[in-house]
C-alpha cells in the first residue's frame, strides 16, 4: 500500500523542477496540480512566476495540462487566459479522469506534479508515470477536506520512516 505514496523526485516549487532534465529524461506531457501547488487555493489566478514557469515548459516543447479536484469554475477562471487544457473534479487519487488527459502519450512521457501524497502521488503511482511532489505553496490557504488529508499524510510518512522509504521534508512527524 505504501508504495503508492513514493514520489520520484522532490522540489521545493515547480520553479525548482530542472524542465531541461525532464526534457531530455523524454518527458512530453506535465500534468500538474492547480492549489498549493501552482499557487495558493485561495488565489484564483497565475501569478507572473507561474506564467514565466508555464512560457518556459512551452517553450521547452511540453504540453501542460492542470488536473485539479478543486471545482470546474475555479479550475476555468485560473486557466482561462493561459492556453492551455485544465481540468476540475478530477476526482484524485483515482485515475480514470486522468488517464484519459494522457491520451496520445506513453506513460514514460508523462510527469505528475503536485502537493500531496493522498492525491497527487496516489494518481501518479496509478497511472504508472514520474511523478514529483513539491512543498505547498500556502497551507493556511487548505481547504478543509485537504487538511483532514494532510493529517492522513503524517500517518502515512510514519510508515515510509519506519521502513526506511522517501519521506518529503516539509512534512513534520
Amino acid at each position: 500500500m505504501l508504495k503508492y505514496f513514493i514520489y520520484d523526485e522532490y522540489a521545493e516549487n515547480i520553479f525548482d523542477i530542472d524542465l531541461e532534465k525532464l526534457w531530455q529524461s523524454g518527458k512530453r506531457l506535465i500534468l500538474t496540480d492547480l492549489d498549493n501547488t501552482l499557487v495558493g487555493s485561495d488565489h484564483p489566478v497565475p501569478t507572473p512566476e507561474v506564467l514565466a514557469w508555464l512560457a518556459q515548459a512551452k517553450a521547452f516543447g511540453f504540453v501542460v495540462k492542470i488536473a485539479s479536484n478543486n471545482s470546474r469554475e475555479r479550475v476555468g477562471i485560473f486557466s482561462k487566459d493561459l492556453g492551455i487544457e485544465a481540468y476540475g473534479l478530477v476526482y484524485k487519487p483515482l485515475a480514470f479522469k486522468a488517464r484519459r488527459y494522457m491520451k496520445g502519450y506513453k506513460k514514460s512521457e508523462v510527469v505528475f506534479i503536485g502537493d500531496q501524497l493522498l492525491t497527487d502521488v496516489a494518481v501518479a503511482k496509478r497511472l504508472g508515470v514520474y511523478m514529483i511532489l513539491v512543498r505547498p505553496v500556502k497551507l493556511s490557504a487548505d481547504e478543509d477536506i485537504t487538511k483532514f488529508n494532510r493529517k492522513i499524510e503524517r500517518r502515512i510518512v510514519k510508515g515510509l520512516k519506519k521502513r526506511g522509504l522517501p519521506v518529503p521534508p516539509h512534512i513534520e512527524v
